[in-house]
């Protein structure tokens, strides 16, 4: 049973799509769990707080919590985005009200969830794409600079790629595709309109398209299959950068490509131990071990 000075961790696994937030108790049991919309650290931090907060009172909520359990908080935050030094400072700088505030990559939370804090590596296709290889001898990390200038194989990139297949085969100056139906469905209009809607479109906004590829290339489209087959050599050069060893392809592209993987590609990817929420929770508790760790040293000096 909780106590008003029982210690709580909450991790939150922010992406380019969601943000999720898992709260726990001192000693690891699940009390609840939140969820709200995109708060990759380059959307600018006024809606990133705003997305945090709505998760994690989420959570909040759920466990028959409020605003009162923010000082009992230690905080996990696997953030798209905090690979980039200007964005993580911002983040990092934040004035939060928990007990404790740690800032890691979403890249660093999943591969903690992923492996149960052990070495591995995980590639993440989602909105965006990146991926990484923990081991004893250090770190490899692949992609992660955002969309549209680093975007392949990922949601945003795939949307944007059938944007531009239908564009150029409208002006019959690449191969007709049933994307550009499904596409015109979608933003119910013209080129032009489609244009138009695109303008100011977020790298959410082009991952909402994936789909259509997907479904376009489970209907034959040749267009939408050699898109896919584009992203299935991606992910086996992604693969063979990485170190030999445990491997997890996630994210919700991922695991729609994982599907379409030949069995002896397929075999090189093993399922998550757990979610990206849960290695935050994990950064979490790590760093706070060694900052006890390091404060025992000093006083003992």
């Amino acid at each position: 049973m909780l106590t008003v000075s029982s210690a709580l961790f909450a991790g939150i696994d922010a992406g380019g799509s969601h943000c999720r937030v898992r709260l726990e108790d001192k000693n690891g049991a699940l009390l609840g769990e939140g969820h709200s919309g995109a708060a990759n650290l380059g959307l600018g931090w006024p809606q990133v707080e705003a997305n945090v907060w709505q998760a994690l009172n989420a959570a909040l909520q759920q466990a028959g919590l409020d605003s009162r359990a923010y000082p009992r908080l230690h905080v996990g935050a696997g953030f798209a985005g905090a690979h980039l030094a200007g964005l993580k400072a911002t983040a990092l700088q934040w004035q939060h009200p928990f007990a404790s505030w740690h800032v890691t990559t979403d890249l660093h939370a999943a591969c903690y969830g992923a492996h149960g804090g052990g070495a591995g590596s995980v590639i993440i296709l989602g909105t965006g794409f990146s991926a990484i290889g923990l081991t004893e001898q250090g770190e490899t990390l692949l992609g992660g600079y955002g969309f549209p200038i680093n975007a392949v194989c990922s949601g945003a990139g795939l949307g944007l790629q059938a944007v531009q297949a239908v564009l150029l085969a409208l002006d019959g100056l690449a191969p007709a595709t049933m994307l550009t139906a499904l596409l015109q469905q979608h933003f119910n209009g013209s080129a032009a309109q489609m244009a138009e809607q695109l303008l100011q479109a977020t790298p959410q906004q082009y991952a909402e398209l994936a789909p259509l590829v997907f479904q376009a290339a489970d209907s034959a489209d040749a267009v939408a299959t050699d898109m896919l087959q584009q992203a299935l050599a991606f992910i086996a050069q992604l693969s063979s950068q990485l170190p030999s060893g445990r491997c997890c392809l996630l994210g919700g592209v991922g695991q729609r490509l994982l599907t379409y993987l030949p069995p002896a590609q397929r075999s090189r990817f093993s399922a998550p131990l757990a979610a990206a929420t849960v290695g935050a929770i994990y950064y979490a508790r790590r760093q706070l071990a060694i900052a006890a760790q390091e404060a025992k040293q000093y006083g003992e000096n």
